[in-house]
């Protein structure tokens, strides 16, 4: 038998106790503490990641978006250390608003054009945004008229998720009349994705309740 520890995305863990059998190694003592704990029902999609002797980081994943399930991010208002991905950068854009003359006006439906294809392919409006320097120095703007067209205006109280290839980014936004800009978690997400000037970004919805866009990237 093996002590390990299992630890979740919100930074909470559990020790288990590993037991090594003919068929393979199984969580033994403790397993059913942590799926109690974590409410893991069947059709769950677990992934165990080993980051040192005994410890392991659980990753779970909704069956049909393939994101994390939000509950394991947000458990008692906890994002885990300032490295984690689901961690809110309150560093960042804090007092940026964008003039109504950045960019135009993003509540016009023609400014809004979806990416072709997408929405009849899977059911999942996309937006796409090529990144300029304002991007970049700045805030990422959200298409006004995309979120009216498919997402809860009450919606933009909350907060929103970037997912990238299973990573998931906590996102503010902030609103005014005629734009919605990424408020927090905007320097974090760039940086870590390596975003610069010319990468053309797909932004695809994927939880019109619990906001999460699916990501990924055309790079220059």
């Amino acid at each position: 038998m093996f002590d390990c520890r299992l630890v979740m995305p919100c930074g909470r863990s559990w020790p288990v106790r590993l037991l090594n059998i003919a068929s393979g190694c199984h969580f033994h003592t403790g397993w059913a503490e942590f799926r109690l704990a974590n409410n893991i029902i069947h059709d769950d999609v677990l992934t165990f990641t080993m980051v040192d002797a005994g410890i392991f980081h659980v990753k779970r994943y909704n069956p049909r978006t393939g994101c994390p399930r939000l509950s394991d991010l947000q458990e008692e208002g906890v994002y885990g250390d300032s490295e984690h991905s689901c961690a809110p950068d309150v560093e960042t854009s804090d007092d940026y608003v964008p003039s109504d003359t950045d960019g135009g006006d993003s509540s016009d439906e023609e400014e809004y054009v979806p990416d072709p294809g997408v929405l009849a392919d899977d059911g999942c409006p996309t937006f796409t945004v090529t990144l300029d320097s304002s991007n970049i120095s700045r805030s990422l703007e959200i298409p006004m008229a995309f979120w009216r067209r498919h997402i809860r205006m009450i919606s933009l109280q909350d907060p929103v998720y970037f997912n990238v290839n299973g990573d998931s980014w906590f996102i503010v936004l902030d609103h005014s009349a005629t734009k919605i800009w990424v408020k927090r978690g905007w320097r974090r997400f760039k940086i870590a994705n390596n975003i610069v000037v010319g990468t053309r970004c797909h932004f695809k919805l994927i939880d019109r309740i619990d906001v999460q866009f699916y990501v990924w990237f055309d790079r220059p």
